[in-house]
């Protein structure tokens, strides 16, 4: 599903993204607190200052404070550092992991 920003397209919604969503909160409607979503710009904002990843805005979703890392890492250490990230961010309430490190 393409995501257009004043009639341009900026990204797209893949299947996979929406059910990664629809896994994390099935029983709520597909909307997206205000915090939620300053929660997840600050993340990602935060990784793109790293240059010691490459961990991508598709891996990761926010969902009531929580946020969902999803995907391959690097390495376990990499791994560690992404959640201890994650969890340095105002309002994360906690981090579900569902990383898989590439050992």
């Amino acid at each position: 599903m393409p995501v257009l920003r004043d009639g341009k397209l900026i990204g797209n919604v893949s299947r996979s993204n929406h059910i990664q969503a629809k896994a994390i909160a099935p029983d709520k409607p597909d909307v997206t607190s205000d915090t939620d979503r300053s929660i997840r710009l600050d993340l990602l904002s935060r990784l793109g200052e790293q240059n010691w990843t490459d961990f991508g805005s598709r891996n990761v979703i926010v969902s009531g404070g929580v946020v969902h890392y999803w995907g391959l890492v690097g390495s376990p250490e990499e791994r560690k550092a992404l959640l201890a990230l994650a969890e340095e961010v105002p309002g994360v309430v906690r981090v579900s992991d569902e990383m898989i490190p590439a050992y």
